[in-house]
């Protein structure tokens, strides 16, 4: 087929005034651009829609979905920083000639360099450019051109003698840690990371890999690294160490620090734990949005009885109310969407955390720091010297906390506290357990929450599912809740946008109980947990279980998350 020109062609192609496309030609041309990008980014063109135009118009193969698996020897056939720098990936080999999928068919430059680099035949394929991308992360692994230049940088440096005696070579680890392509790779981690929503990344050494994960919604996903990085696993951590103030010579002892990093405009904390291993240190990285509190109840998923039942504590002048569950649970969340209710003028509010998760304006927020004895008990003797109305104790860990807590409660005011618990009736029992006075217990807690998060359907791959496929059990939960057989169950298909679990973001499900004269004369009689939580629900309470089964019966979840998530009620 005889092609005019490339205006011609992408007229064609997209649909556009002839004139119109010599005009973005001409813009591209001056500032160095590619057609395809202006054509897309000034011509309002979808980039599959223009590319699946090009295709046809030039006779050549378009793929518009990614392809999961690529072999490995197809893949070795190109470079991962020659196939990253063009932003082309290997398909398969058809009669000795090498097809390889490029989003931009109209760069001849680039293709004739890339033959000329490999030195044999290739075949274009059109490909729209994030499947690409998504195709070269998953199969070269996060910055692989990266970790390529670094170790063809260094040589035989990384060659060690068995049995040689270890020497401080501290300063030749800070150096290597401060090389450009480790803290490149370090940075695009973290930036990855960001951007999939991941609340922890882990590093990990094994003895024959080098692992990351990252935890999205609650769960953990390996994430796709070139193998060559288990070679910079030295250097990887040195880097960190060096961000979050660490001692890079110190390779036996578990470490935590802190640092900040920046992301499209938005600031991030991040708090750094090293731990030695085996194989070499892992790192566990805690990721937090350091952004000013918006929230509310029923945005965070509180049901319309437990919202109603928080909001009646809140507005008490004084007493202890606790926020239980497990790590990564949403606890400091809640709290501040409560502080944020009664943030007002009249109000002094102030919070001692380890560290400060959350800012909010009006609030004095303090952290702890116990390297120089500024304690969560030291810091509440202090905080009760400035006449505050709320405290905000981020976790009770001891007895010296919790009992400057439960008198702070007494002595007018109100104090919100975490305690980790695995339902509101054994905070009791808990506090009872470290040496708090039942009397006191009693007299002080005024209402204790219990939450989890729970992963939500993803909305954009949802579908229905019939409450008759439920097994035996599933429909003995559903009946208990009050749900009957036409109620509407949903799950997810596994889509791009949920990275193909299902689901996408999380909500809270939570037990709210308020005490009452009758739990108020069990704690002081030192019953177990059990009676409280049977009493509890006789007066109203539902359980973790019960307000989960609520978000399945409105299409937020799914029973098997639920089953995941909460413990089965006795």
């Amino acid at each position: 087929m005889v092609i005019v020109d490339e205006v011609t062609l992408c007229a064609e192609a997209s649909g556009l005034d002839i004139d119109r496309v010599r005009e973005l030609s001409d813009f591209a041309r001056d500032r160095q651009r590619s057609m395809i990008e202006v054509l897309v980014e000034k011509g309002q063109i979808d980039e599959p829609t223009l590319l699946k135009g090009l295709a046809e118009q030039l006779e050549l193969p378009f793929l518009g979905q990614e392809i999961k698996q690529l072999g490995p020897e197809i893949l070795a056939s190109i470079s991962p920083a020659l196939a990253i720098r063009h932003h082309v990936i290997p398909l398969e080999e058809v009669d000795g000639r090498l097809q390889v999928a490029c989003w931009d068919p109209l760069d001849g430059q680039m293709w004739d360099d890339l033959c000329q680099v490999m030195g044999r035949a290739l075949d274009k394929v059109i490909c729209p450019r994030p499947i690409i991308d998504r195709m070269l992360k998953a199969s070269y692994g996060i910055g692989a051109d990266t970790v390529q230049r670094m170790l063809a940088d260094r040589g035989e440096k990384d060659i060690q003698v068995v049995g040689a005696k270890t020497t401080n070579l501290s300063s030749s680890e800070e150096a290597a840690a401060n090389e450009p392509t480790v803290v490149n790779l370090v940075n695009q981690v973290l930036a990855d990371a960001i951007r999939a929503n991941a609340t922890d990344i882990h590093f990990e050494a094994y003895e024959e890999k080098y692992r990351v994960r990252y935890r999205i919604d609650g769960m953990l996903e390996d994430v796709s690294m070139p193998v060559s990085v288990k070679l910079l696993r030295l250097a990887l951590v040195s880097r960190i160490k060096i961000m979050s103030n660490l001692d890079i010579t110190e390779k036996r002892l578990p470490q935590d620090g802190r640092c900040q990093a920046s992301l499209g405009g938005q600031d991030y904390d991040l708090r750094i734990s090293i731990l030695p291993g085996v194989h070499g240190e892992a790192v566990s990285i805690r990721l937090q949005n350091r952004q000013m509190v918006k929230l509310d109840l029923e945005a965070l998923g509180f049901e319309a009885t437990e919202r109603q039942k928080i909001n009646q504590l809140i507005v008490r002048p004084h007493g202890l109310i606790l926020v239980t569950g497990p790590t990564g649970s949403g606890k400091t969340t809640t709290l501040y969407t409560c502080l944020s209710k009664i943030n007002i003028p009249s109000v002094k509010i102030e919070t001692i955390e380890d560290p400060v998760e959350y800012w909010m304006e009006n609030i004095l927020q303090m952290q702890v720091h116990e390297e120089i004895g500024f304690t969560f008990a030291r810091a509440l003797r202090s905080m009760l010297r400035h006449d505050p109305d709320v405290m905000l104790v981020g976790e009770i860990r001891d007895r010296e906390t919790a009992d400057i807590a439960i008198r702070s409660s007494l002595t007018g005011h109100l104090v919100f506290a975490t305690l980790h618990t695995n339902d509101a009736a054994s905070a009791f029992t808990r506090l009872l357990d470290i040496g708090i006075e039942p009397f006191l217990v009693a007299s002080s807690v005024i209402g204790v929450v219990a939450q989890r998060l729970v992963r939500k359907v993803c909305p954009l791959c949802k579908r229905r599912v019939l409450a008759e496929s439920l097994d035996d059990f599933g429909r003995q939960m559903m009946q208990a809740a009050g749900c009957g057989e036409e109620v509407k169950l949903w799950e997810g298909q596994r889509c791009e946008s949920c990275r193909f679990t299902g689901f996408r973001g999380r909500s809270a499900v939570a037990e709210v109980l308020p005490v009452t004269p009758g739990i108020r004369r069990l704690v002081q009689q030192r019953e177990p947990a059990e009676r409280i939580k049977e009493l509890a629900c006789l007066e109203g309470m539902r359980t973790l279980r019960e307000s989960a089964i609520l978000g399945v019966k409105e299409g937020k979840t799914t029973l098997a998350e639920v089953l995941r998530v909460t413990q089965e009620d006795f």
